[in-house]
């Protein structure tokens, strides 16, 4: 079973955005006219691939600029990035919600990873954050939908570091590998563990698999460090899959 997982990263923090919502009759007051102009030379990248705003008809929206500042629709950005958007017209108030709306788990239910219980936090030196490329996430026949990852892996190690919700009691934790080489059958090592050295999980990863460990956390504990090893020299990839890890409190 696949825990889905919604994007939510906005396009940039440059970028404003312009509600489309018809303000209605009543509004009128809270009108004021201002002269722009349709920039039809601006074009977006939405996570790396190219992507076009629409309007609510689903007609192409041309970005607006207005004194340096470039505006397109909200809701095309809401619901490209995975955002649930609501516009309460007698208010005349937008509510936006990035992330899937929290619920209190019950004692020992388990709840997948999303961006209201895990977050990254940088601890190796090579780049390391969040990734829904789906080229990098299919692992054979399964394509996942989410990961931390961190990149540069060898024998000298690199590392992904996470934190979950505090009170925490279990986690069930997916983690995956590759590396470009190809001349023969190449695998890896990890190490899970706190931000004391404690391991609570280690194991060797053959390139291009993915791994479950599922972990009881010490009261406490809610920073995890995930370490990959690799071979020599080599440029591999450590992921933290989203889909089927989870937190059990």
């Amino acid at each position: 079973m696949k825990f889905k997982s919604k994007k939510t990263a906005m396009i940039g923090t440059a970028l404003i955005i312009l509600l489309t919502f018809s303000a209605g009759v009543s509004a009128a007051s809270t009108l004021e006219r201002i002269q722009a102009n349709l920039n039809h030379g601006i074009s977006f990248l939405l996570n790396g691939q190219a992507w076009t705003a629409k309007d609510a008809n689903g007609a192409k929206a041309v970005p607006i600029s207005y004194k340096g500042t470039t505006y397109v629709p909200l809701r095309a950005v809401a619901e490209a990035t995975g955002a649930d958007i609501r516009y309460d017209a007698g208010k005349q108030q937008i509510s936006i919600t990035t992330g899937p709306v929290a619920e209190t788990p019950g004692k020992g239910e388990r709840t997948p990873f999303n961006v209201n219980n895990v977050s990254h936090f940088k601890w190796s030196y090579y780049a390391s954050g969040i990734t829904r490329n789906k080229e990098e996430l299919q692992f054979g026949e399964t394509q996942y939908e989410t990961a931390f990852m961190v990149t540069g892996v060898n024998s000298a190690g690199q590392g992904v570091a996470f934190k979950v919700k505090e009170g925490t009691k279990k986690v069930g934790v997916l983690v995956g590998f590759k590396t470009p080489k190809t001349d023969k059958v190449y695998s890896g090592t990890y190490t899970i563990s706190d931000k004391d050295g404690q391991a609570f999980a280690t194991g060797k990863i053959e390139n291009g698999t993915v791994v479950e460990n599922v972990m009881v956390l010490p009261n406490q504990t809610t920073e995890l460090y995930v370490k990959f090893n690799g071979p020599a020299g080599d440029d591999s990839t450590g992921y933290v899959i989203w889909d089927e890890s989870w937190l059990e409190n």
